[in-house]
């Protein structure tokens, strides 16, 4: 969703990007390790922190294209910079409230991996909420257009037209 608002791209952002990649090809580890000990904090921790240092870097991402609209469209504003920052330093705040969590010894009470989920389904929720975006009056009046009129959208990607999209 972050890339969806890039205008422009530079070394640096490659650079991060590929951190932030190499950071996501480590998690199989972590996770295996964790499917060999669910009920061990030390594995339950290690889990947390490759995610922690997924979400900082993803956090580093939107921060380095958003920082006087540096990569992003100048025009964007800040409240929306504002959110996305909200959101992606949301990730890793979470995170840690979960290490936290581990350390209290909440494993006890419930599986720190289920609240991790519900998290993350919440993330998922908030994503869904604020990625609608009403459609244009133009587009709503053509979509409802009798004789099955398709969507401009839809015209201009081939799509629904019965021609293979490459």
């Amino acid at each position: 969703m972050l890339f969806h608002l890039v205008r422009r791209f530079d070394g640096g952002l490659m650079w991060l990007v590929l951190a932030q990649l190499l950071c996501i090809a480590f998690l199989p580890f972590p996770t295996s390790v964790l499917g060999e000990h669910v009920s061990d904090p030390v594995a339950q921790q290690f889990y947390l922190v490759s995610l922690l240092v997924n979400g900082l870097m993803m956090w580093a991402i939107w921060w380095y294209m958003s920082s006087g609209h540096r990569l992003v469209d100048p025009d964007l504003s800040l409240r929306i910079i504002w959110r996305h920052h909200l959101i992606s330093s949301g990730v890793p705040a979470s995170l840690v409230l979960l290490m936290a969590l581990v350390v209290l010894g909440v494993g006890r009470l419930v599986n720190p991996l289920l609240l991790a989920y519900l998290f993350a389904l919440g993330y998922v929720a908030l994503g869904v909420y604020e990625g609608r975006e009403p459609l244009p009056a133009e587009e709503v009046e053509e979509s409802e257009a009798p004789g099955g009129a398709e969507p401009r959208d839809k015209r201009r990607s081939g799509e629904g037209s019965g021609r293979a999209n490459g």
